[in-house]
């Protein structure tokens, strides 16, 4: 079948065509091969598969469409290229300042797997606890891999938790690295923001080395500075009022590395390695402090500033090959650890008056993970199999700080972990798992997955998918799937806790095994277990125009969320609370069921004018809506929990439009990106403020001086675009239209304004 171009195929030529005057020579059919060539790896274990004909809805991302974006990190570049990706930028709320919480179709952090060239990836240490979206997960870090390094990113549409295990209900994300035959490359990259603050360097640096038989070593190097934005308001407890908190990004340095090896010994042998180390330190602030009897070390008030140093590593050592009988093998291990190490300056402890510190270390969160596979496939005639097998071990920690940071009512701004938090839980899980392809005729395929897993903490699950694909007629793909899935609670929801005093008494997060927690309800976390269908079509009208549309459904039982602070209402709990000396305590619950339902319509054309340009137009709109159907944790109900039910369903837009064009005559090449974003909510003291719809653009022109030198201006958010503001003056002192924060933490694509950018690429 002649197969067309989609989005994928619109901008691999674009990636091909930059700088490649031949390329620009050939004819349209010839660039319709070469761009439907490459192959998705995930979404089957049993082989890689092509996006147009695939059984579930599969996008890629490019590495030359990394670079045009220009952004500088991975959860930017994703924003950007992916309708229904969502990355809200936060500030004033810890640890989410830090490390940013990432959803997709609208759904939780954890509840999209991230893979690095196929294999699980881990999680962050850090937990979202504060009013941001995400609360209440663990998401990955993508701030952590340099975009040097990556050959390009495969993003599934679709549950997955029959292939892959825990956490795959909304989607998965593998993200490749560069392999074989990938020049060497430097760039440097320089950008501002409009109003000369939130200044950019980054400069990286890839390098490879050819191996016999196909084997390399690559290395990469990447660096990078932000400086911070500044859009707060006035704060009235200031006479006059004055700007005295930081509202916009935070100031960023980083350091990032990889390493990918493959040493094939034979046709039939190979051993290989990878490793990704990043090393980030990250600066934000608290509410501002007014001056008032307590704050005897500071004459004028006070700003907390809350630093993050963040280390994050990841290894993958592995050997496969290929028996005389057929059979592909594949064993695995890998290694990741995140630590986040917390200090804060500029702040005191009121409890210790003038003997207090005005810095404190205020402790450290840790996650490690090591996964061992192995994998074993086999083709049959027109059947392809996968069997295989894991071991996953994993530990979470919370190191406690200086008991100057918590001692009384703590450090101002954020009080730090006490020695009653300081914690180290570990647990173990096996995974048994088979895939199945059957290719029925010529035009119609038929996949299942199954698999069954065992954690030490909660017992067992079991796990199925079916999909199909078929192609009715020429130019048209009909695909379909259906699956069970589950993830499993995480062990920093089962294990955080972080405790303050105020007014004398304990209050903050408890445990769910704490006795606290347990007299208002808790118990054990079980796992969230989903349903999740997908129904889709792929129309190839002809060589230049395509359509791609798919609908989705998602139900989450049992889904778990941090709860609301509570207090003791009945004799048992005031005297349980007594006993600790607790006033006010939240924790971790199966609270909700969850649906989530939604479509995506991907319309791609592509016109080769004539031997030396190429036009190219994209359009993606997405659309989800989540909706809380159910109730099952203590103490929750629409009432009571009104603002956290109101983020899942009203936090983020519903519709997302993303159209990008793309025109390319001989070394110049131009790119305009536009966004749009429906309405939104936030929910502040129980009253829900709508924030109105927003569009941003984005624009590149590149010119390619050389075969080995290419520069670029571009600009992000072109208009100087701000979500729409708090639609009263002030809510209190923190929010409103003229208060400390004029703007929503939900806003989908921040509150910096413009930035453009300055950019120079050598290849060589």
């Amino acid at each position: 079948m002649r197969l067309s171009l989609s989005l994928f195929a619109l901008l691999t030529l674009g990636s091909l065509t930059w700088g490649d005057d031949t390329l620009l020579e050939s004819s349209l059919e010839e660039l319709l091969d070469m761009s439907t060539e490459l192959k998705a790896e995930v979404g089957s274990r049993s082989g890689a598969q092509n996006f147009l004909t695939s059984r579930a809805p599969v996008d890629i991302i490019t590495q030359e469409q990394i670079r045009q974006s220009g952004h500088l990190t991975l959860s930017n570049v994703l924003r950007y290229a992916v309708a229904g990706f969502n990355a809200p930028n936060t500030s004033v709320a810890d640890g989410s300042d830090h490390i940013r919480a990432f959803t997709l179709r609208g759904m939780s952090p954890d509840q999209v797997l991230v893979l690095i060239d196929g294999k699980r990836l881990h999680t962050s240490s850090l937990l979202h606890v504060n009013g941001t979206i995400g609360r209440g997960a663990s998401g990955v870090d993508l701030e952590t891999i340099p975009l040097s390094a990556i050959e390009r990113i495969e993003i599934l549409r679709d549950g997955a938790a029959a292939q892959y295990g825990s956490d795959a209900i909304s989607g998965v994300i593998n993200i490749i690295l560069k392999g074989y035959a990938n020049p060497n490359s430097a760039s440097l990259h320089t950008g501002i923001r409009t109003r000369g603050d939130g200044k950019e360097v980054m400069a990286d640096g890839f390098y490879s080395h050819a191996l016999p038989y196909e084997g390399f070593v690559n290395l990469t190097l990447q660096a990078l500075a932000q400086e911070q934005t500044q859009r707060a308001g006035l704060d009235s407890a200031t006479t006059p009022p004055r700007v005295t908190t930081h509202a916009g990004l935070p100031d960023v340095g980083a350091v990032m590395t990889t390493l990918n090896l493959q040493l094939p010994q034979s046709q039939s042998l190979t051993y290989y390695a990878n490793a990704i180390a990043s090393y980030r330190s990250s600066s934000a602030s608290a509410f501002y402090r007014a001056d008032n009897n307590l704050s005897l070390l500071f004459e004028d008030g006070f700003l907390p500033l809350i630093h993050a140093s963040i280390i994050d590593f990841s290894t993958t050592v592995g050997v496969r090959g290929e028996t005389p009988e057929g059979y592909l093998w594949d064993i695995s291990n890998v290694i990741g650890y995140n630590t986040l190490h917390y200090n804060s300056t500029n702040t005191m402890n009121y409890d210790l008056n003038t003997t207090s510190p005005k810095s404190f270390y205020l402790g450290a969160l840790g996650f490690l993970q090591n996964t061992l596979n192995a994998d074993l496939k086999k083709e049959f005639g027109t059947l392809d199999t996968a069997l295989g097998a894991e071991y996953r071990w994993e530990n979470y920690t919370i190191g406690a700080g200086d008991s100057a940071s918590y001692t009384g009512s703590g450090a101002q701004g954020f009080a730090g972990y006490r020695a009653e938090n300081a914690t180290s839980q570990n647990r173990h899980s096996i995974a048994l798992y088979s895939d199945l392809i059957a290719q029925l005729t010529e035009k119609l395929s038929l996949e299942g997955a199954l698999r069954y897993e065992y954690f030490t903490d909660f017992g067992s699950t079991l796990n199925a998918k079916l999909s199909s694909s078929i192609q009715p007629i020429d130019g048209m793909t009909l695909r379909a799937s259906a699956s069970n899935g589950f993830r499993a609670p995480s062990l920093s929801q089962s294990s955080y806790s972080h405790t303050s005093t105020f007014g004398g008494a304990v209050q903050g997060t408890f445990t769910p095994s704490h006795a606290v927690a347990q007299s208002l309800g808790a118990v054990a976390l079980r796992p969230e277990n989903s349903l999740h269908a997908t129904l889709g079509s792929v129309y190839q009208f002809s060589g230049e125009l395509s359509l791609m549309a798919d609908y989705f459904y998602t139900y989450v039982a049992d889904r778990i969320m941090l709860s609301n602070e509570l207090g003791a209402t009945t004799a048992e709990q005031n005297s349980t609370f007594a006993t600790y000396g607790v006033s006010k305590a939240r924790f971790f619950t199966n609270a909700v069921d969850t649906q989530t339902q939604g479509v995506d319509i991907k319309l791609d054309f592509m016109r080769k004018l004539d031997q030396n340009a190429l036009w190219g137009i994209a359009v993606w709109y997405h659309y989800n809506n989540n909706s809380v159907v159910a109730f099952n944790g203590a103490n929750f109900n629409r009432t009571n929990s009104f603002e956290q039910i109101d983020r899942i369903e009203n936090g983020q837009p519903k519709h997302h439009l993303k159209a990008t064009h793309r025109y390319n005559l001989s070394a110049w090449q131009t790119t305009l990106h536009l966004n749009a974003y429906s309405s939104y909510a936030q929910v502040i003291n129980d009253v829900q403020y709508t924030f109105a719809p927003s569009w941003t653009a984005d624009m590149a022109i590149a010119y390619t001086l050389s075969s080995q030198l290419k520069l670029t201006l571009g600009g992000e958010n072109i208009f100087d675009s701000y979500p729409s503001k708090w639609s009263v003056d002030s809510i209190n002192r923190y929010y409103g239209a003229n208060a400390i924060k004029p703007y929503s933490r939900y806003s989908p694509f921040g509150y910096s304004g413009a930035y453009y950018y300055l950019r120079a690429l050598w290849e060589l």
